[in-house]
């Protein structure tokens, strides 16, 4: 996940949906491989912006809204302290010169100045403190940059704006505008790094600044933890953190992050700090969070049954078990060993945790059932348990009008329409497509994890029609064909005639909408197949099933060769004879009959197949030929070796890797010619395919970069007076090297 740029998902492979539980306070503590739940967030959310909003709000308050908006964000986020003191001296000495901008500002006609007055003085001092409070370390190309740059440095500047503050919160007669003052006190205090001071300044103002439960008192509290942690007094610090967490929403984030405990001892501590039983819950809660969430769970229901801070730990202890007994590859290949229920890993179910779901369940005392019911009946049918059914019914009479929950109901009794299913039973099959049409939709509600569960789906059904020996259809519904299946013939041909299938059911309707492929696509990989198996006419015939099939243009002149193999370049000339696959076919027939009708052209004809075959192999100018939407030769890599780092198997190699059929055609044509020009050609591009196989089947522990054969030797011996054979040296590095030049 380093900086990667890959398409992360936001949670673990996952059935359960945690919206569930209704409540957006909660949705960024979700289980997530993110610090936070991304669904949680929109794009342009911002900490900052929102605590620049509310710090608004609050300010409209003590205005009782009589200054306008924009002229407050001006004045607190942009206005420079020349124009802070400027605003000050017109109230205080009517006439005073001001620009337009200032003038206009809606501060100033508030009819009670001395709040106006209290306001921009505290403006004046907050500026102030602004640089020292607000600071971040910035990462330079050394690394974190150190003290140098740091302005807490500046003791005096800091130790000068606590007093300055100090004696505001005394001579201010606004209980707002206090509280204010003390929070930069002490927020200069912890930037100072005087912990100590933090914890004595706020026990000393603790009335002022807790005077009202705005923002100011929970950030307070927040820098209050913060000195408790820093003097690491973890346990005192994990309670202040809890208090913020539950007290106040914009900060939860913060104190979810904060909260460390670190050990048993010091979390029973903070256990024991907790005043009510609101408290202790909460703090249970939060440890839910940071480590067991199951624990969690048992502790606040025997607290509080109807406590909401339950909804939470129940849907993270079922998405956590789910990473245990779902399939939890990254890839989308769900054709995995099962363990008894499709996918599902029965054996890594906890049974305690299941039991003590169903138990509360039974009882229906929390404040939503529908949770615990639906919860329940997940889990009772990831155990093969019959009576998951009861649970769902209740869900789904307890949760009124709650669409993900209906539809969470209605995917746990879709899956289990295909456990209990029998493939190719047509009342199964007529039964489950509407359901199947319901689950591929996208209209489902915010939070239905559709795509994962469409997947495993479809996995069951693959290994469903598997088992009953129905390939056709496992294969369809597995959608992307795999390299085994591309290179089968006969499995294609047969996937062809199901698509031709003129009474199709619902259900092959359903089935083929999987399959991304047409039936041109599946006439194109058949034809590729059987050139590659040198059945040139079989191909051709076999493209003349479909129009489409076999009109892609190939991407360069598949007849061209040169000494050293250029792709890009020969795919970059202006080539006026452009092939399809289809008419590349059609010239490799012609080829093949004109080698035994014309004996007298025969060497290059010989020559021009060769050519045809050696550029759609994996080395030519035309490697596309094997592409088509069906199949694709990616999976082998430039470096020629699978992912064991091993040498390609001479039996299981792709027909595409080979140059072998090319290299017969090369020694044709060589023995049909007496000119000494074309046979170095032919002989310098025979040695070429042998250097390809050679590339292919190299051992592991082979240390050269290439191993000259028996074609090296035989231009060395024969060709050396032909001017193409001073043009390989020129060219060709190897048999440079070879002949020690």
């Amino acid at each position: 996940m380093a900086c990667a740029d890959i398409d992360m998902p936001d949670y673990p492979n996952s059935l359960f949906a945690p919206e569930v539980i209704q409540n957006d306070k909660y949705a960024p503590f979700f289980r997530s491989f993110y610090p936070l739940y991304q669904g949680s967030y929109k794009e342009d959310d911002s900490y900052l912006t929102d605590f620049n909003n509310i710090n608004i709000t609050e300010w409209q308050g003590y205005f009782q809204n009589h200054v306008r908006d924009q002229d407050l964000r001006y004045i607190l986020y942009k206005a420079r302290l020349g124009e802070i003191d400027t605003l000050i001296f017109s109230i205080k000495k009517p006439g005073y010169p001001i620009n337009n901008i200032l003038k206009s500002n809606s501060v100033l006609k508030v009819s009670d100045t001395r709040s106006a007055l209290d306001f921009l003085y505290y403006m004046g001092f907050a500026k102030r403190c602004e640089k020292y409070s607000t600071y971040l370390s910035a990462w330079s190309d050394e690394g974190l940059s150190q003290d140098k740059e740091d302005p807490r440095k500046d003791k005096l500047g800091i130790t000068t704006l606590e007093d300055g503050g100090i004696k505001q919160i005394t001579n201010t007669k606004s209980d707002f505008v206090r509280q204010r003052y003390a929070f930069q006190v002490l927020r200069l205090y912890f930037m100072g790094r005087d912990y100590d001071k933090v914890i004595q300044f706020y026990t000393a103002q603790k009335s002022t600044i807790e005077l009202t439960a705005n923002s100011i008192k929970y950030r307070s509290i927040g820098y209050l933890a913060g000195a408790y942690c820093k003097e690491k007094q973890y346990s005192t610090a994990n309670y202040l953190y809890s208090q913020v967490y539950d007290q106040y929403d914009s900060l939860k984030v913060t104190a979810y992050f904060s909260f460390k405990p670190q050990e048993e001892k010091d979390w029973q501590q903070t256990l024991a700090m907790a005043k009510n039983t609101r408290e202790k819950m909460v703090l249970w809660h939060m440890l839910g969070m940071y480590d067991d969430p199951f624990r969690a769970l048992k502790e606040i229901y025997a607290l509080d049954p109807k406590s909401d801070l339950l909804d939470l730990m129940l849907t993270r202890s079922v998405n956590i078990e789910e990473e245990g007994f779902l399939d939890q590859a990254m890839e989308e290949d769900f054709m995995n060993t099962a363990d008894s229920i499709s996918f599902i890993k029965t054996k890594n179910i906890d049974k305690e945790m299941v039991n003590f779901i169903k138990g509360i369940a039974d009882k229906g005392n929390t404040s939503k059932p529908y949770e615990w019911d639906l919860a329940a009946g997940y889990l009772e049918w990831t155990l093969g348990d019959n009576s998951f059914i009861k649970y769902l019914e209740k869900a789904k009479s307890e949760c009124g009008s709650i669409s993900l929950v209906l539809e969470q109901v209605r995917l746990i009794k879709l899956l289990d329409q295909i456990k209990q299913g029998k493939a190719g039973d047509k009342k199964f099959e007529e039964s489950v497509v509407p359901e199947l049409v319901w689950l591929k939709g996208e209209n489902n509600s915010d939070g239905f994890r559709q795509s994962f569960a469409h997947q495993f789906v479809l996995g069951a059904l693959v290994l469903k029609y598997t088992s009953a020996g129905d390939i056709v259809k496992s294969t369809c519904l597995r959608g992307l064909l795999n390299e085994a299946a591309t290179m089968n013939n006969g499995l294609l041909n047969s996937i062809e005639t199901y698509i031709n299938k003129k009474d199709k059911t619902a259900f092959d309707s359903y089935v083929l909408s999987e399959f991304p492929y047409s039936k041109a696509d599946m006439v194109e990989v058949q034809a590729v197949n059987l050139m590659y198996k040198h059945k040139y006419k079989e191909a051709l015939t076999k493209l003349d099933e479909a129009d489409t099939a076999g009109n892609g243009k190939l991407s360069a002149d598949p007849f061209l060769i040169h000494i050293n193999d250029n792709h890009d370049s020969d795919a970059s000339l202006q080539n006026n004879t452009a092939y399809t696959k289809k008419s590349f076919l059609q010239k490799m027939v012609d080829l093949e009959a004109k080698a035994t009708s014309d004996p007298a052209h025969a060497a290059d004809t010989y020559f021009q197949l060769a050519n045809g075959y050696y550029n759609i192999s994996y080395f030519g100018n035309n490697r596309v030929f094997y592409d088509t939407r069906a199949a694709s030769m990616n999976n082998v890599d430039f470096s020629f070796r699978n992912e064991y780092n091993t040498a390609l198997n001479k039996d299981t190699m792709p027909d595409y890797m080979s140059s072998a059929i090319a290299e017969e055609y090369y020694n044709k044509a060589m023995g049909a010619s007496k000119d000494p020009e074309f046979k170095a050609k032919c002989c310098f591009m025979a040695a070429k395919c042998e250097q390809n196989t050679f590339f292919c089947h190299e051992p592991k522990d082979y240390k050269g970069d290439f191993k000259a054969g028996k074609y090296f030797t035989m231009l060395k011996s024969n060709y050396s007076a032909t001017k193409y054979y001073r043009e390989i040296i020129e060219e060709c590095g190897y048999f440079k090297t070879y002949l020690g030049l």
